[in-house]
C-alpha cells in the first residue's frame, strides 16, 4: 500500500504513514500522527523531504561536561565551561534549527556560574590575609631603604666636606648635580655626588626631596662665629602612613637614628633634636 499524501510504501495494516504521518484510513488525509513532523516541500513540482533530526552541538556537550567537573575543579573547569556555553547557545540560534543542544549549553553555564560562587569567598579570605601582609612587607622595605639612604646622605657629607674644605657642609641640591646632571666637571656648587632625584633642584637648606615615598631633607645650622655650615641634620620621613611609620635623622656623628610614628610636617632642626626626644639610635 502507498501514501496519499507522500507515495511512501507502508504495510497494508499500517494505520499512519511511517513517512509523513497521514492516517491511512480513508478519509484522513488531514489527520497526523502527534508529534511527527510534516514533510516539507522543496519546490513548485518537488517531492517533499523527510524531517532531519537536529544535530546535537558538540560544544553543548562539552559545556555540560565541564560544568558537571567544575564541582571537583572549580574554576578551572567551571570557566570554560561558561565559554563554550556562550558560545554553543549563540550558535545553536543562527543555525535556524540544524543543531541542537540548547538545553545542555544552558546546563553546562549555569553548572560554570555556580563555581564562581563558591569560590569568591575563599579570595576573599586570601585577599583579607594576603592584602596586610603585603602592605607590611611593603613599608618595612621602605624604611629599610629610607635608613641607607641617610646613611648614604651621611657618607656624602663627609665626602663633600673633605674635597671642599672651606665650603663646609652641603644641602641637598648643592650635593647633587645641578640642572646640568653632571655633564661637566662636579664643582663646589654641585658636587654630583647624589642623583638628581635625591638631589633635587628644591632641596636647599630644609626643604624637601622626595625619593620612593620618603621625603629627605638637609638643614644646615650656621653656629655663631663661623661663615661657613659647620653642621648638618639629615631628616628622613614618609610622605604618608600608608607608605612608611618611621622617620630618622643623622648629623655629623653619622649615627642613624629613628622615630616611629606620623610623618613629621618639618625637617629636624638641630644636633640636640635628633640626638635627644624620641630619635633613638638604629
Amino acid at each position: 500500500m502507498f501514501c496519499s499524501r507522500c507515495g511512501a510504501t507502508m504495510r497494508d495494516d499500517a494505520a499512519f504513514c511511517p513517512n509523513c504521518g497521514v492516517s491511512a484510513q480513508p478519509g484522513g488525509a488531514d489527520a497526523q500522527i502527534p508529534g511527527v513532523q510534516p514533510p516539507v516541500a522543496a519546490g513548485p513540482g518537488l517531492a517533499p523531504t523527510a524531517y532531519v533530526q537536529p544535530e546535537t552541538d558538540g560544544k553543548a556537550v562539552a559545556s555540560l561536561v565541564l560544568g558537571i567537573l567544575s564541582f571537583m575543579f572549580s574554576v578551572l573547569t567551571g570557566i570554560p565551561a561558561v565559554i563554550l556555553g556562550h558560545i554553543s547557545r549563540s550558535e545553536i540560534r543562527r543555525s535556524a534549527g540544524r543543531l541542537g543542544g540548547d538545553g545542555m549549553a544552558l546546563a553546562g553555564l549555569i553548572l560554570g556560574y555556580l563555581s564562581f560562587v563558591w569560590i569568591i569567598p575563599i579570595i576573599l579570605i586570601i585577599a583579607a590575609i594576603a592584602i596586610p601582609n603585603l602592605m607590611r612587607a611593603r613599608i618595612a622595605a621602605n624604611q629599610s631603604a629610607a635608613a641607607a639612604t641617610v646613611r648614604t646622605l651621611d657618607t656624602a657629607e663627609a665626602t663633600y666636606s673633605s674635597i671642599y674644605e672651606s665650603a663646609g657642609y652641603a644641602d641637598l641640591t648643592t650635593l647633587g648635580p645641578g640642572a646640568a646632571t653632571c655633564r661637566g666637571e662636579p664643582n663646589q656648587r654641585h658636587a654630583c655626588i647624589i642623583d638628581v632625584t635625591l638631589g633635587c633642584l628644591a632641596g636647599t637648606s630644609g626643604q624637601w626631596c622626595v625619593r620612593d615615598g620618603y621625603k629627605y631633607s638637609i638643614v644646615l645650622p650656621v653656629h655663631p662665629g663661623s661663615h661657613v655650615p659647620d653642621d648638618y641634620v639629615i631628616t628622613a620621613t614618609p610622605e604618608n602612613s600608608s607608605v612608611g611609620q618611621t622617620n630618622y635623622c643623622s648629623a655629623p656623628d653619622m649615627v642613624v637614628r629613628s622615630y616611629r610614628g606620623p610623618p613629621l610636617s618639618t625637617p629636624v632642626q638641630s644636633d640636640a633634636e635628633c640626638q635627644g626626644g624620641e630619635f633613638l639610635p638604629i
